[in-house]
């Protein structure tokens, strides 16, 4: 459940980051339960994820670490991102699960700042044909 909400104080003591992508949140933020688990959110990761994307996401971070985009950088391009992620694959066939290995190929496509539905629109063309080799 989110439910949006604003500060009223921008005068604070302590910076409030968001659960998702960490930036500072200054003013507007939303607030997401699960469960017990409590976490804020700012207003851009808000608008731009749905509300399974957010609790699918702050899963991912409390379970194995990091933060949206965390890895993010702009001479790195998908193209090799996805070659990493395909030599991962090669190197773990036989180790790991297919379940086990796109759970953490997730989990690495977050941390270079790939949204789940880019994820799954990539995972649904190119992945599936790399998962065969």
């Amino acid at each position: 459940m989110i439910a949006s909400s604003e500060f009223k104080n921008k005068n604070f003591q302590d910076s409030v980051n968001c659960g998702i992508c960490r930036r500072e949140i200054i003013q507007e933020a939303a607030i997401f339960q699960e469960g017990l688990h409590f976490g804020v959110i700012c207003s851009k990761c808000y608008i731009n994820n749905s509300e399974e994307d957010i609790e699918l996401m702050s899963n991912m971070f409390l379970a194995f670490g990091g933060y949206f985009g965390m890895l993010r950088d702009p001479d790195y391009s998908i193209y090799e991102m996805l070659k990493d992620l395909v030599s991962k694959i090669h190197d773990n066939k036989n180790t790991m699960s297919s379940v086990e290995m796109k759970i953490r190929l997730f989990h690495t496509a977050l941390l270079h700042g790939i949204t789940p539905r880019e994820f799954a629109e990539l995972d649904d063309s190119l992945l599936k044909f790399m998962y065969q080799f």
